[in-house]
């Protein structure tokens, strides 16, 4: 994110300002201190105008000139593997899972093992599989980023309410390629 700021011409301390974050978080975030929320990836990529995905390029990717294209394998690499605060489900094409973060399976009770292979739509609510049904289905047809107030089934089968961004990555021909679903936990009724 650094690399992408100074590319800018931005100081810290505007950047913080235009996104709305605390310098001393966005300091952390560029050190590796703290990691960017949901929220704050969602800010820095609407800024910057780029897919979220770009935000997870290494400085080296970066400093070569990789660009949301070129980067986009990467991108999701460097997404699906970080240790991310947020829970991260990364789907194929057919949005059936093929990986997911330990923030997903600490939060929602699943081990990585039981959801691979495993319909991305599967760990939906009832009540709100119509509307993701749908933002999933936009983001396959190539929107770049959906976002949705959800409940994603726990484990246990607890309804757990979210806010959902899904993301689309693409491949250097401009293919689709993965959907990145991060699924921002929210306090009950919130």
């Amino acid at each position: 994110m650094r690399h992408l700021r100074q590319s800018r011409d931005l100081t810290q301390a505007a950047l913080s300002e235009r996104i709305g974050i605390s310098l001393d978080y966005l300091s952390k975030i560029e050190r590796g201190l703290a990691s960017p929320s949901f929220f704050v990836i969602e800010k820095l990529s609407r800024h910057f105008q780029i897919s979220p995905a770009v935000l997870f390029l290494s400085p080296r990717d970066f400093a070569a000139g990789a660009d949301q294209e070129d980067g986009e394998a990467a991108a999701y690499r460097a997404l699906a593997f970080m240790h991310c605060v947020d829970p991260i489900f990364v789907a194929n094409t057919d949005a059936i899972i093929v990986d997911v973060n330990t923030v997903a399976e600490r939060e929602f009770g699943w081990q990585a093992r039981e959801l691979l292979g495993r319909p991305l739509l599967s760990l939906v609510a009832d009540d709100c599989l119509a509307y993701v049904t749908e933002i999933v289905s936009l983001c396959g047809k190539g929107t770049d980023l959906r976002n949705a107030r959800a409940s994603l089934l726990a484990r246990d089968g607890k309804h757990i309410p979210v806010m959902v961004s899904v993301t689309l990555l693409r491949d250097k021909k401009d293919s689709s390629s993965r959907i990145v679903f991060v699924a921002k936990t929210m306090p009950a009724g919130g």
